[in-house]
């Protein structure tokens, strides 16, 4: 009898070793004349004819610098890079939905790509800031804040993190235009960008769940033997030395003891980033770290403690923007500022994600208003907030973008002192 069911037992062991994990991947639902596929074969494209173009390297080096273009130097980056500008305004009216295999070998040229678009699009919209031309320029981040969209609906969190830079960079000559857009027609593009962007925005959570079925394929791979470890790792020492560490072949049944923790973790973040920003729980990398206990999950598992953080920054960017479009285009109505950002009658737009309360609004009959965020630290730091727009654990979160003052360039940015409160008319 124990010779039996020792038999029986072994037996067991063997066929639950040569089973496969039972991983299921739900196909993507991509939809008709999708645009995703043309923006891939469109970042090839870029990436082989650029890429050689020295000269090209150099204005855009340039224009990073903030340093002005020569007349026969602006000709030749508009000359180059007109026509893909023309190909992404025709993408924008298709649906897009990311079609990249899920596979952490692919390589994603689109995303270089639509970044380098933005950039374009940013260095035009400068020029027509500083030609008052106010509803060219909003007309352009709106068709940047669609692109963004594009980039991330379907995909999973390094998409994400492409719409979140190019948001960035439509909105960073705006802000710091903000102060000085005082006409009807500018202030209502404004709020319309912002009411559209709460519309269509892609929420955090469904570039999660995407992530977590892009994990799922590389479990499968690995368990079918299809994949090596080192091919995830080869750019990260760390991970690396934790693959020596486990003195262990990576089977199957490894993947198998791995998967319930990764699937218990991966859904309970996709359920939080679900709830409302202020019921969020707050944990740092190293908390979620310390808790993922698989060796193979510490290697494959994202870290994306801050990510919440970065969508809460984005959408209150944009709310800050709308919000202070509304604030004067009230002012043109009546003659005076509202008396609370609730008389606005905006909804959510006028609610900190940081906060889960509205933004701080103050008046003054002499220097006008102030609104801010109380940002990543969730305290009220006056309105004080950093230069250049940066987003850290200093100081709050302004609609405007202060430029670092001459003698305060090159000191490091933790050792910089806050701006002032930006009051604004």
């Amino acid at each position: 009898m124990l010779v039996g069911i020792v038999g029986v037992l072994c037996g067991g062991l063997v066929v639950w070793l040569l089973t496969p994990p039972n991983i299921e991947i739900p196909p993507r639902q991509l939809p008709p004349n999708n645009a995703y596929p043309e923006y891939h074969n469109m970042g090839v494209e870029m990436q082989q004819r650029l890429r050689s173009d020295m000269r090209l390297k150099q204005i855009e080096e340039a224009i990073g610098r903030s340093e002005p273009l020569s007349a026969a130097d602006r000709t030749y980056y508009l000359q180059k890079m007109s026509p893909y500008l023309r190909r992404y305004e025709q993408l924008l009216q298709r649906p897009s939905v990311v079609s990249t295999e899920r596979n952490p070998n692919a390589l994603f040229p689109e995303l270089a790509s639509m970044r380098q678009i933005a950039r374009v699009e940013e260095y035009l919209m400068r020029e027509e800031l500083r030609q008052k031309r106010y509803r060219d320029a909003i007309k352009r981040a709106q068709r940047l804040a669609r692109l963004a969209e594009q980039a991330r609906n379907g995909g999973p969190l390094l998409h994400y993190l492409v719409g979140v830079a190019i948001h960035a960079i439509a909105l960073a000559p705006i802000r710091e235009e903000l102060p000085r857009i005082q006409d009807r027609a500018g202030l209502e593009a404004l709020l319309q960008l912002a009411r559209s962007y709460e519309q269509q925005r892609v929420p955090l959570w469904k570039c999660m769940e995407e992530e977590y079925y892009f994990g799922l394929s590389m479990y499968q791979q690995v368990a079918e033997g299809r994949m090596d470890l080192r091919e995830l790792t080869a750019s990260d020492p760390t991970k690396e030395e934790r693959i020596r560490g486990l003195r262990v072949v990576i089977t199957r049944p490894f993947v198998k003891t791995a998967l319930p923790e990764y699937h218990r973790l991966m859904k309970r973040t996709i359920q939080e980033l679900k709830q409302p920003f202020g019921q969020r729980p707050s944990r740092t990398d190293e908390e979620l770290e310390r808790e993922i206990r698989h060796p193979l999950n510490k290697i494959l598992l994202p870290v994306f403690a801050k990510t919440s953080d970065k969508e809460a920054a984005e959408v209150a960017m944009m709310r800050l923007v709308g919000c202070t479009a509304a604030i004067r285009l009230h002012k043109l109505r009546t003659g005076r500022y509202p008396t609370s950002l609730e008389v606005l009658q905006l909804g959510e737009m006028i609610i900190d994600p940081f906060s889960g309360k509205p933004f701080v609004y103050k008046t003054d009959p002499r220097r006008g208003f102030l609104l801010y965020s109380v940002s990543y630290n969730r305290i009220d730091d006056g309105g004080t907030t950093n230069y250049g727009g940066y987003q850290d654990d200093r100081g709050d979160l302004s609609p405007v973008i202060v430029r670092l003052p001459d003698p305060l360039k090159g000191m490091p940015r933790n050792r910089q002192p806050l701006a002032a409160p930006i009051w604004m008319r």
